[in-house]
Formats: structure tokens, C-alpha cells, sequence
């Protein structure tokens, strides 16, 4: 049986022959896969799919049309979440509450707080519909930390109602 959780992160970047080196590995264990190891299969093979730059929303609407249980159909949101942040892509978010939300009863406390704390510093990251250069989940928390405190610092030194009457007058 693979071993999954919800408070794993599982959107490190591959490159291109990690992914096609996964993705003909997960082909040979799904012909052999039984239920308890076919949905973290089809997750690790929509991943590699991801990092081939394959469109996997339609990989993800049927994951979570098939999965009816809380625990599965978190997973596939919380993933899918943290493939779209990996590369910087607006929804990344959505997706991430979506699943933190349905997993919320379903995780144990230190991973609830885990989870929960590494949604609060990764919102402060900008997205766009342009994908970014994969990263691991260590360099999104830095840069989520550096543009809060630097958001934090701006706020703090710019006063909202002008602030610049020494030029201006």
C-alpha cells in the first residue's frame, strides 16, 4: 500500500525526465494496483502530467468526480492546490481552502497547525495565469515570508493620506 496524508506536500518540481520516468513507472504499478494504492497512483501520475506541462484540470474533475469520501476528495483539492502554487497560478488558492476545509476534521491537531500555518504564509504569494518556474515548497515559503515582511514594512512607513508634503508642498 502507498502511504498518503493531508499535510504532506506533494508539488516538488520534476523535471522532464523525472516526470516521463514516473509517469511509465505508474503506468506498470497501475496494471498491478489494487483500490487502496490506485488513487495515490492517479495522483502521483496527474503530478508528473503537471510537470510535463499536460492540461491535468480534466484529470482533476474526473479524480474528484470518482472519489465521494471527504479524505479523497481532499487530497485531490489540497494537490492539485499545491501544483498550481508550485508554479505561481491564480486558483492555487481556492483549491488549498477548498481541500483544508474538507480534510479540517479528518487531520490530526499538529497537522491541522502545520497545514493551517503553511496556508497563512504561502496567501501572501503572487499569482497570475502565467506559470512561473517550479518551486519546491521551501523557496515558495521564503518568498512568501520576504513579500509579507516587505508588504509589512511599506504599510508601516507610508502614510495612506500623502506623505509627501516635503516635495510637494
Amino acid at each position: 500500500m502507498i502511504k498518503h496524508s493531508l499535510s504532506s506536500w506533494y508539488a516538488d518540481p520534476l523535471s522532464v525526465d523525472e516526470a516521463e520516468r514516473q509517469l511509465s513507472d505508474i503506468s506498470q504499478q497501475l496494471k498491478q494496483a489494487g483500490d487502496e494504492d490506485y488513487l495515490p497512483l492517479r495522483i502521483l501520475e496527474v503530478s508528473a502530467r503537471f510537470w510535463l506541462d499536460r492540461d491535468i484540470s480534466g484529470d482533476i474533475e474526473n479524480l474528484l468526480a470518482t472519489c465521494k469520501d471527504d479524505n479523497c476528495q481532499a487530497l485531490i483539492k489540497l494537490v492539485y492546490g499545491q501544483l498550481l502554487l508550485s508554479r505561481k497560478l491564480s486558483g492555487a488558492m481556492d483549491y488549498l481552502q477548498q481541500g483544508f476545509r474538507q480534510a479540517s476534521q479528518l487531520f490530526a491537531a499538529t497537522e491541522y497547525f502545520e497545514v493551517m500555518q503553511r496556508h497563512e504564509r504561502l496567501k501572501h504569494l503572487v499569482l497570475t495565469t502565467q506559470a512561473a518556474a517550479g518551486r519546491t515548497l521551501q523557496e515558495l515559503l521564503q518568498e512568501a515570508d520576504v513579500i509579507k515582511a516587505l508588504r509589512g514594512k511599506a504599510d508601516h512607513h507610508c502614510d495612506i493620506r500623502g506623505g509627501h508634503e516635503d516635495t510637494v508642498g
